[in-house]
Order: structure tokens, then sequence, then C-alpha cells
């Protein structure tokens, strides 16, 4: 297919329905088969810091301007809350739809023991750099953004740009073969999707209690709305453009997010998707990276917000208009206040739990659809943080419209 020239969305449809197949025919005797996908998916998470130094520090570097990095960073940001908050407004209304909880016989276990909520003056202090090393060994995003953001300044403010000219070449080379790398190992896309979906349908375990299901049911819905409902408005009526268009040339990226449920590992694949439709680079990157670590409306918003409507309706707490607000503005913050804490999806439940006055006990009660519930999860972070880039390079007319709109873009044909 690829000889022939066949676009990789197409591709890794292709990769997909097998995957179903071969799951299918061999469950529970994927164990080779996987192996593929694992490779893949450690590859794209290897080159996950390198890329970000060198496009970050490149990216700040040639801004020209402090204002200019301002004006950047405020939209994006405001543009991956925006996220955020529509998420938990969909899961506060279709919880509420599908009555979450109600006649549910499940039992909180007091006894069981929940992640702790690190104290918010904590995570501020670890978004910035100590030691840059340990923050690499660790795929810690935010100290590694802020060192490349703080690199890059020193470059974009230091007067004689001679003196510092062959630091600036390495850099740009650095980014270029970064670059090329990323776009060789997408390449395989398809066969890690196969392989990986494969895996995930030899070993799906359905053996849960009928509130369970019922609730995983309710968090793909809600997903699945954010990311091809929700998205596709807002960048049509904030960008400006067609959002059939944006759907159709990110959903490679989506998909790897899907199957790997990994939002730094797809980074590379996000950022590539948003330069094949124009987006430049600085604000791919810029976007993508920050993306893992806020907004993030899977994780930070829908499924935080309907394990508390699942948990309000099991202990039948009457809840006011008030304090779904409130339950909105925490899911915001919760999506700040718990960066670079493993297990983000737990954490940001139990702050959000917390912050509510709900038994952080429950969430360990449904933790056994967490799995399945993250690949819905990780793909609606990633896609919102793919179109944050497109809205924010079409909002400041900084996006390829020619390229945009081109009907055949390959994303990994065009590199070779």
């Amino acid at each position: 297919m690829q000889k022939n020239k066949v676009s990789l969305m197409y591709r890794v449809l292709t990769a997909t329905l097998l995957g179903v197949i071969v799951g299918y025919l061999f469950m529970g005797h994927t164990d080779y088969v996987v192996v593929f996908g694992r490779v893949y998916a450690n590859l794209l998470k290897a080159f996950v810091v390198p890329l970000l130094f060198f496009s970050i520090i490149s990216t700040v570097s040639s801004l020209q301007s402090i204002e200019k990095l301002g004006k950047l960073g405020g939209r994006t940001i405001a543009v991956l809350a925006l996220h955020n908050i529509l998420g938990s407004v969909i899961a506060i209304v279709l919880g509420n739809i599908m009555k979450l909880g109600l006649n549910s016989d499940l039992t909180i276990d007091t006894a069981a023991e929940i992640a702790e909520v690190p104290p918010f003056y904590d995570v501020l202090v670890s978004f910035f750099p100590s030691n840059i090393a340990n923050h690499i060994v660790e795929n810690q995003i935010i100290p590694i953004v802020i060192f490349s953001i703080f690199v890059g300044i020193a470059m974009l403010k230091y007067n004689n740009k001679e003196e510092i000219q062959a630091f600036s070449n390495f850099i740009e080379a650095g980014n270029k073969v970064m670059n090329k790398l990323i776009g060789m190992v997408v390449t395989f896309t398809p066969y890690a999707v196969l392989a990986l979906l494969a895996n995930q349908v030899s070993t799906l375990d359905l053996s849960f209690v009928t509130s369970l299901l019922y609730l995983l049911l309710a968090i793909y819905i809600a997903c699945l709305f954010h990311t091809f409902i929700t998205s596709s408005l807002m960048v049509q009526l904030l960008g400006r453009i067609n959002p059939l268009t944006f759907q159709r040339k990110f959903f490679p990226a989506w998909l790897i997010a899907f199957t790997t449920q990994s939002s730094i590992g797809t980074m590379p694949a996000n950022i590539k998707a948003q330069e094949d439709m124009g987006t430049p680079t600085e604000i791919a990157s810029f976007s993508a990276s920050i993306g893992t670590t806020f907004g993030m409306p899977g994780c930070a918003s829908i499924w935080p917000v309907l394990l508390a409507i699942f948990t309000i309706n099991v202990l039948d707490i009457d809840f006011s208009i008030t304090q779904y607000l409130v339950m909105i503005g925490s899911a915001l913050l919760a999506s700040l206040g718990t960066v670079g804490v493993p297990g983000t999806g737990t954490i940001q439940a139990t702050a959000l739990f917390a912050a509510m006055g709900l038994p952080v006990e429950m969430i360990l009660v449904l933790s056994p659809i967490a799995g399945v519930a993250d690949m819905a999860r990780t793909s609606t972070n990633v896609h919102s943080a793919g179109s944050t880039g497109v809205i924010v390079a079409a909002l400041q007319k900084e996006l390829d419209l020619n390229k945009f709109n081109a009907k055949n873009i390959h994303s990994t044909e065009a590199i070779s």
C-alpha cells in the first residue's frame, strides 16, 4: 500500500481492521505479536526528549521577541483550558442523562489505599528544573520544556549572535535530524497499530459487573463526542478552517495514541501531523508538549467527572448546580496541579474527589475499567493538543492554508 502511495490514514485503518481480526483469532496468544508494537512505542518515547530539546530551543530562539513567546503561550494555554472545561460539561450532562451509578450494588472498601495528592506548592516547585539529567531519565516533560525555553530565551537575548553561531547551528542541525528520524520511525505506524490493537483485543477482559461496563460506555461516548464533535466545532469556530480536513489528517496520530495509550510517546506523531497540515513547527511542538501536561480533557475532566457522578449517584448525594460549576473549575485546576505525578488519571481523579468532598476510595473500586478506558482518555488528550496547535496557528495567521487544504499529504512519504 505504501509503494502504491496509499495515504497513511487508509493504511492505518487497514491495520486497525487486521488487528481486530488477529486479536480475535489468536485470543490470549498475542505475546509475540505485541513485541513489534512495544518496540515501536519505546522508540517514539526515546526520541521525545531530544525532539523537545532541539525543537523548543529552536522555536524560542527564532521568535524574535519575548512578546511573541508570551502570545503563543497564552493562546495555547487558553485553548487547552477550553478543551478541559468543555470535556467536564460533556461528562456532567452525559453522566446525568445516563444516570450512572443508580441502582448499583457497588460498595466502598474504606480500607483501600489511594494515591496521595501532592500539595500545589510542591507541584509548582517541581515544574522548574533541578537536575536536568534526572528529568530526562524520568521523562518529566515540564522541567525539560522550561529548561529548553530558558536556553532559547538566552539565545534570543544574546546581543552578539556571531559568538553563539556554532551553538545555533548545532541546535538547527539537531532539530532537522530529529525530524528526519521521527519521520523514519512513523513509517512503521500501521504495523505497530496492528500489533498493539491485536493484543488489546486478545487480552480484553469483559468480566465486569454491568454497572462498570455502563460507566465504561459513558467514558467512550464522552471521549469520542469531544474528539469528533466538540473539537470539530472548535476548529471551525475558532480556527475558521474545515474540521473534516483536520479530522482526516490527524486521525493516524489519534489512533497511535489510542493503541499505545501514551501521550508522551505519541508526541512525535502529533507534531508531525500538525506540520503536515501547515502548522509551523514552533507552534506544533509547543502545543503538543504542553498538551501532555495541561488541559487533558480525557484524563483530567471526562474521566474524573464521570467517576464523581457515578459516586454521587451510588451514595445518593444531592448535588447542586453550584457544586457542578465548582467541579468544572476543580477539574481544570487538577490538570495543572497534578503535572508530573505518576498515574495521572488516578491522581487527577483523586484531586477532584478530595476537592468535592467525595470518598476517594471509590476510585479504586472503579479501577478495573481504567486500563480499557485509558485508550479513550489518552487519544482524547492527544487529539485536543493537536487541534490546539492548528487552532493557534490559524488564530495567529500562520497556518499554511495551501498545505492544510492539499488533498494528498502523506506524512511519512514526504520525508525521504
